[in-house]
């Protein structure tokens, strides 16, 4: 039965560019409304197999986010002054969280959920868009910072909900900062070793290869801090993405490497893993609770509300024009990656119920959808008057 589901889901990542190119609705959405569909209808059979195929995607895509990271950009936000725009903004959206969380009174994890970032959905705008925009090139560096804030928030939550104020909790914090830490140390050992030794890149990445040494490379790196990670208990995404990173900073010229590792995340496993989103979505539950739907669009809305006022007040000046900051909120406000592991965690944590973990779907499912339309709806349509 699963090699069937494999097949159906091979079958709709297939067909899901040419529906797109029909309709001009993005793939990725019509990646996940596929999956909604095929689960409805009742053709489709989750498996284990399956799900492990959906979680390696999702990987890949976080490793293709750290392929983006451009670690002398960074040093520039202090010279540039967008370090305090970038303060400001977090604050703004943790500070607007928690009063929409008191006036609405909703559960305390709501709170660090509204706030919460990822780029992967940055990621499939880049690459339909590329990164010549100005929303669209701070939103992935807004994204990387707020992506690896809320990895550290929900290894906080996790410590929190299962050992409570205690030594275990100040333990799981520790492992973490001496990860980053141990981290830091790789990059700068790596940095000396590559400059006393330039071949030394050549020989690990070569320019000509036939027998693809540096997929294998990057292959290898992938695996290694995932288990990393895993071995420290911590949130298996930080070890994708810092496997990119590495790739990024040290073979950022080797641009047929790149090539290669979009041609295989955006070619199959990262469209599988949308695809499989979409078929978590209970469409039958939905339609017979109404108020799911109604608890989804607060989730969007919330989310989509702190954004817009903190991009207003942190990034007007910085990105020059309204249209530019209503895209930016709409490409900072689909964190669907991370608003499902969220809410998967809050869910095993017993913290949340099943019904708010399908409010949590349903409104990542709305944000994937309609932001991409909406984005594409304002690129097409809102016409900038250029000045004199």
């Amino acid at each position: 039965m699963s090699l069937t589901s494999f097949a159906l889901i091979a079958i709709l990542v297939a067909i899901a560019p040419l529906l797109g190119s029909l309709t001009r609705i993005p793939s990725v959405v019509i990646e996940m409304l596929l999956g909604a569909f095929v689960s409805y209808i009742g053709i489709y059979h989750p498996s284990e197999a399956i799900h492990y195929v959906a979680e390696v995607g999702f990987l890949i895509l976080m490793f293709l986010c750290g392929t983006e990271v451009d670690l002398k950009s960074f040093k520039d936000l202090k010279k540039s002054g967008l370090g305090k725009n970038i303060f400001l903004y977090f604050s703004i959206l943790y500070s607007l969280s928690l009063l929409l969380v008191l006036l609405q009174k909703l559960p305390y994890i709501y709170i660090v959920t509204f706030p919460i970032m990822g780029v992967g959905m940055i990621m499939t705008l880049i690459k339909e868009y590329g990164k010549e925009h100005i929303w669209l090139n701070l939103a992935l560096r807004v994204g990387i910072l707020g992506e690896l804030l809320s990895i550290c928030i929900l290894v906080g939550i996790n410590g929190f909900y299962t050992y409570g104020l205690s030594l275990e909790l100040s333990k799981t914090f520790g492992v973490l900062l001496l990860f980053f830490f141990f981290i830091a140390l790789c990059f700068r050992f790596f940095r000396v070793i590559f400059w006393w030794f330039p071949r030394l890149k050549t020989l690990i990445v070569p320019h000509e290869d036939t027998s693809n040494q540096d997929l294998r490379f990057s292959a290898m790196l992938f695996f290694i801090f995932i288990s990393i990670v895993l071995s420290l208990q911590l949130e298996v995404a930080l070890g994708a993405f810092i496997a990119g990173m590495i790739i990024a900073t040290f073979f950022g010229n080797r641009h047929s490497l790149h090539n290669k590792l979009t041609s295989i995340g955006f070619g199959f496993f990262v469209p599988f893993f949308f695809v499989n989103v979409g078929t978590t979505l209970d469409l039958k539950t939905l339609l017979s609770h109404p108020q799911l739907f109604k608890d989804s669009l607060i989730i969007v809305c919330g989310m989509f509300g702190i954004r817009l006022i903190g991009c207003f007040v942190s990034f007007r000046k910085y990105l020059g024009s309204p249209k530019n900051t209503i895209l930016y909120a709409f490409s900072d406000a689909m964190p669907l990656t991370f608003l499902i592991a969220t809410a998967t965690l809050a869910l095993q944590l017993k913290v949340i119920t099943q019904e708010n973990y399908y409010a949590f779907v349903m409104g990542a499912m709305i944000e994937g959808i309609l932001f991409m339309i909406s984005i594409k709806v304002i690129l097409n349509h809102w016409k900038t008057p250029q000045k004199p």
